[in-house]
């Protein structure tokens, strides 16, 4: 009885190993945002769960470092071009969250990356806010240098995409979605 039992939890404990990739034999570091935001392309919002009349939402970033990272976010909304600043600070020991502060008028996010492709152009971000309780979105981010390859991968993504977030509600991103079609 008590073999069993161990044997039982051996093999549960092994297996969600395997499952998320921990084991040594997988080689696999858990995704950085850090290393997401790590680069000088424009990074688009393909896709988003939040419901929005914003459009054409890409982050450029504009100074990068050890513990934070400086970014601008644009989009337009209700057919005027809004521009923000933020800062997003790395939690040390954390590496997929970044705490979000809006250098202007505004509220504070947090960002957790839940799965980002090998090369780290193309991801999917929970954005969490407090306004009125917890708040989770799930948005699709892709690299400007990836867009022009997104029609091959974009079907892995959509996938990833919707396993954390089922109905999930698709945006036209203007010049994005001319880039890939």
């Amino acid at each position: 009885m008590v073999e069993t039992l161990a044997f039982k939890i051996f093999l549960y404990a092994g297996c969600l190993t395997l499952l998320e990739g921990n084991c040594w034999p997988c080689k696999r570091q858990a995704h950085s945002i850090k290393k997401f935001y790590f680069t000088k392309e424009p990074i688009w919002t393909l896709m988003t769960s939040g419901h929005t009349n914003i459009r054409c939402l890409v982050d450029r970033v504009n100074a990068m470092e050890k513990k934070s990272v400086f970014f601008t976010r644009c989009c337009y909304n209700r057919g005027y071009k809004v521009c923000r600043t933020f800062e997003g600070i790395f939690v040390t020991g954390r590496k997929k969250h970044m705490e979000v502060k809006n250098l202007g008028k505004g509220m504070n996010f947090q960002e957790d990356l839940l799965y980002a492709t090998d090369d780290y152009r193309c991801s999917v971000v929970m954005v969490t806010t407090t306004v009125c309780g917890w708040s989770y979105i799930f948005t699709a981010y892709a690299n400007t240098a990836s867009l022009s390859v997104m029609r091959l991968s974009s079907n892995s993504i959509c996938a990833n995409f919707n396993i954390f977030k089922k109905k999930s509600q698709f945006h036209r991103k203007g010049e994005a979605m001319n880039a890939i079609a």
